[in-house]
C-alpha cells in the first residue's frame, strides 16, 4: 500500500472555511482515493500545479484578470457539465447542494484548497453506480416500438431528476432511444441490448479508471472555459494531437481508426502511408478489428477494451521501427460470422496527413455563350511544419504560380470547413492577393490594437477573386475572409454567416507534465475596426447549402467574450466591385437559383431540417428512428463528402452556382 499512501497525503485536508461542503462526503471521498490510488498511481497534473495554472491563465486573457464570483459560479457549472452533460446521473439535491457554494470556488483556488473538486466527483461516482444497477434491472424490460412518445435532447430544456420516478422515466427512454440506434441499421432487438449492455460496460470500466490526474484535468477545464470558450488546459495526450493537427504529421503507421464495442477497428487508410505500401496480402482493410499490439520481437498485448488512445500509443513510434498488429478479419463466407486471424508487420514511417493540403484545379465554364477559364483552390486549415518546411502559404504560393501559368481569367478560394488554424499563415496568405497593408488587428483587455501588416509588397495574384464561406469557416478563416472584404478585394458567397470565433488563442507547451495550455489573449479585428467574434462574416452573395441548417456559431457557445467597435486601420480599399456591379451578380444568381431544380429541392430539404432540429426532441417510435438515422446519413454526406474530383459540380451544386457567379464577374470586370 506504499502508493496509497504517497497519494492519500496529497489528498486535501478539510477545508478550513466556515461553507464546507456536507461532511459526511469527506469518508467515502477518502476511501475511494485510496482504493483508486493503488490501482493507478497518477504521473502527470498535481493538486500543486492547479493555483499556478489558474493564475497562468488570467495573466494570460484577454478580459479575465482576476477570480470573481461570476468565474466561480460559471467554473461550478462547467465542472458539473462535463462530468454529466445529459443530466443522467446527478439529483437535483445534489445541485442544489452544490450550488450553495458557488462564489466560494474562487475562494477555495486563491486558499489552494480543493476537497470540492473531489467531494463533487465522489458524488458523482456513486451516482454511476447507482444508475447502472438500475440500467442493469431495465434492459431486460420489454420495450414497445409502436408507442408514439419523444425525448428531449436540448441540456437546457431538462433539469435534473428529483424523484425516483423521474429517474426511471428518463433512464427508460434512453434505453429505448439507444436500442432504436442500433436496431435502425436493421439489427434484432437482442442485438441490440447485447450491443448496449456491452456499450455501458466499457463506460463504467473507464469511469472506474479515472485517475486523480484526469480529475483534476477536468477541473482545470471547467475553469478555463469559464473564461471562454476556447482556453484549455490540455493533457500530454491531447497537446500531441494538438501539434499532429497543426503539423500535419506523425510518425506511424497511416491509418485512421475508431473505437466500437471495445474493438479497435480500422476506419481508413491513408494514401501513401506505410499501410498503403504492405503487399495485397497482408495489407489493412477497413472494419478490420486490431485485438493485439506488439513491438517488433515483443511479446503481443491485448488491447481488446483498451482504450483508443491508449491503443494509438502503442501503435505510433519512431520512424524505422517494427509494429506487430494481431488482427481479426470478416471472412466473407459463412455470412461473415467466422473471422480471421493474422499478424500485420509495419515498419513505421513519417505519415503525411495529406488530406489537409491545399489542393488546386482548374475549370471551363460556358455562361451566356462565353467560355471563361476559372482556377480553384481548397484550404482545408492554416499549417505549418517548422521543421519540414512547409506551409499553407507556402503552398498557396505553389498553387497560384500554377493558376499564372495556366492564365485563369478568374480565381476561387475554397474556405467551406476551415476551422482556422495558425494566424500568421491567414496574414502570409492575405499578402499574396493585396499590395501591401493590415490585414487584421488584435486588442488584448489592457493594451491599444495592434496592427498585423503584409509588407511583402506586390500581389502574386492581382484578378478576380472569389472567397468561398459556410458556417463551419472560422477563425483564421475569418481573418481572411475579413480582410478581403474591407480592401473590397474579393467577392464572398456563402450560404450562410461564418462561425463567428474572433479571438485569438496562444498555445504554450508546460515544463511540467507533458500538457499544454491554450488561452485566449486578443480578440482580433478586421482592418475596418469591426471584429467578427459573435457573428462572424456576412457574404456578399448567398447561396443555399446543407450546412445553414446547423444552428451553430461563436453565439451558441457558453460564455463567449463581447467586443467593442475600435479606430480603423490605414489603408487603401481595392474597389474591385462596384455597388451596382454586386446587385446584378446578385439577381442573376437569384434567377439560376430560382429555376434550377436541383436548388428547389434543396431548399426545401434545408427548410424541413431546420424544423426538425429546431424542435431538439426525437420520436422513440421505430419507423421514425430510422427516417432519423437516413436523415442523419444524408445529412453527414452533404457536409463531409468526400470526391475524388477536386471539382465536381453535379455532387456540388454549391460549387456550380459560385462557378457560375464568378464567370459573370470576371465578364464584368473592367480589367477583361
Amino acid at each position: 500500500m506504499r502508493s496509497a499512501s504517497i497519494h492519500s497525503a496529497e489528498m486535501p485536508q478539510a477545508n478550513r472555511l466556515e461553507n464546507n461542503m456536507s461532511r459526511k462526503l469527506i469518508v467515502p471521498f477518502m476511501t475511494f482515493f485510496l482504493i483508486l490510488s493503488c490501482a493507478q498511481k497518477s504521473e502527470g497534473l498535481k493538486q500543486s500545479d492547479v493555483q499556478g495554472l489558474v493564475y497562468q491563465f488570467l495573466a494570460m486573457h484577454a478580459q479575465h484578470h482576476s477570480l470573481t464570483d461570476e468565474i466561480s459560479e460559471r467554473t461550478l457549472e462547467n465542472y458539473l457539465m462535463i462530468l454529466d452533460y445529459g443530466k443522467y446521473y446527478f439529483l437535483k439535491s445534489d445541485i442544489e447542494t452544490f450550488r450553495k457554494k458557488k462564489h466560494l470556488i474562487d475562494d477555495y483556488l486563491k486558499a489552494r484548497q480543493y476537497d470540492f473538486i473531489f467531494e463533487i466527483y465522489m458524488v458523482y461516482r456513486k451516482r454511476v453506480d447507482e444508475k447502472m444497477l438500475l440500467f442493469d434491472r431495465m434492459i431486460v424490460n420489454n420495450y414497445d416500438f409502436n408507442v408514439d412518445e419523444k425525448i428531449i435532447l436540448d441540456r437546457d430544456k431538462v433539469d435534473f431528476s428529483s424523484t425516483p420516478e423521474e429517474t426511471k422515466n428518463r433512464w427508460r427512454k434512453t434505453i429505448k432511444l439507444q436500442l432504436l440506434n442500433y436496431m435502425s441499421a436493421g439489427k434484432k432487438i437482442d442485438y441490440a441490448k447485447k450491443k448496449l449492455i456491452k456499450k455501458y460496460e466499457l463506460l463504467h470500466k473507464e469511469i472506474k479508471k479515472t485517475s486523480t490526474e484526469d480529475i483534476l484535468a477536468k477541473f482545470v477545464n471547467a475553469y478555463s472555459t469559464a473564461l471562454d470558450p476556447h482556453s484549455n488546459y490540455l493533457t500530454q495526450d491531447q497537446h500531441e494531437d494538438f501539434k499532429i493537427s497543426m503539423e500535419l504529421k506523425l510518425e506511424g503507421i497511416g491509418v485512421r481508426l475508431r473505437s466500437e464495442d471495445g474493438f479497435v477497428i480500422v476506419e481508413s487508410i491513408i494514401p501513401g502511408g506505410a499501410t498503403d505500401k504492405l503487399p495485397d496480402t497482408i495489407k489493412l482493410k477497413p472494419n478490420d478489428k486490431i485485438v493485439a499490439v506488439a513491438q517488433a520481437d515483443g511479446e503481443p498485448v491485448d488491447v481488446i477494451d483498451m482504450h483508443l488512445r491508449d491503443v494509438v500509443k502503442k501503435i505510433r513510434g519512431k520512424k524505422g521501427t517494427e509494429v506487430r498488429l494481431t488482427i481479426l478479419r470478416e471472412t466473407e463466407t459463412n455470412g461473415g460470422d467466422k473471422p480471421s486471424r493474422m499478424i500485420v508487420p509495419i515498419v513505421r514511417e513519417e505519415i503525411k496527413l495529406q488530406d489537409s493540403d491545399a489542393e488546386s484545379d482548374t475549370k471551363r465554364v460556358k455562361i451566356n455563350g462565353k467560355s471563361v477559364h476559372i482556377g480553384y483552390i481548397k484550404l482545408p486549415s492554416f499549417y505549418q511544419d517548422t521543421q519540414g518546411g512547409k506551409s499553407s502559404a507556402g503552398d498557396m504560393v505553389e498553387h497560384l504560380l500554377r493558376m499564372n501559368k495556366k492564365k485563369v481569367s478568374g480565381l476561387i478560394l475554397d474556405l467551406r470547413g476551415n476551422p482556422g488554424g495558425l494566424l500568421n499563415e491567414a496574414i502570409d496568405i492575405a499578402g499574396l492577393f493585396i499590395d501591401k497593408g493590415p490585414v487584421v488587428q488584435i486588442k488584448d483587455g489592457r493594451n491599444p490594437p495592434r496592427v498585423y501588416s503584409d509588407h511583402q509588397g506586390g500581389a502574386l495574384y492581382d484578378g478576380p477573386l472569389v472567397i468561398l464561406i459556410d458556417k463551419f469557416s472560422a477563425s483564421a478563416s475569418e481573418i481572411l475572409a475579413g480582410a478581403f472584404k474591407d480592401y473590397q478585394r474579393g467577392l464572398v458567397i456563402g450560404p450562410s454567416n461564418t462561425f463567428g470565433k474572433g479571438t485569438v488563442q496562444q498555445y504554450n507547451a508546460l515544463p511540467f507534465r507533458g500538457g499544454a495550455i491554450k488561452v485566449t489573449t486578443h480578440i482580433f479585428y478586421q482592418p475596418g475596426g469591426t471584429s467578427n467574434q459573435l457573428h462572424g462574416i456576412k457574404p456578399d452573395i448567398f447561396v443555399p447549402a446543407m450546412s445553414s441548417i446547423w444552428d451553430i456559431g461563436e453565439s451558441k457557445t457558453r460564455y463567449p467574450l463581447q467586443w467593442k467597435q475600435i479606430q480603423r486601420a490605414s489603408f487603401t480599399p481595392w474597389k474591385k466591385i462596384s455597388p451596382s456591379v454586386m446587385a446584378k451578380l446578385k439577381r442573376r444568381s437569384q434567377g439560376r437559383i430560382k429555376g434550377d431544380k436541383k436548388f428547389i429541392k434543396l431548399i426545401a430539404k434545408i427548410k424541413k431540417y431546420k424544423k426538425q432540429l429546431n424542435n431538439k426532441s426525437i420520436s422513440l417510435k421505430e419507423e421514425s428512428i430510422i427516417e432519423k438515422q437516413k436523415k442523419k446519413e444524408l445529412e453527414k454526406n452533404e457536409r463531409n463528402k468526400k470526391n475524388k474530383k477536386i471539382i465536381d459540380l453535379e455532387q456540388d451544386i454549391f460549387l456550380k452556382e459560385a462557378m457560375n457567379i464568378t464567370s459573370d464577374y470576371i465578364i464584368m470586370s473592367p480589367k477583361r
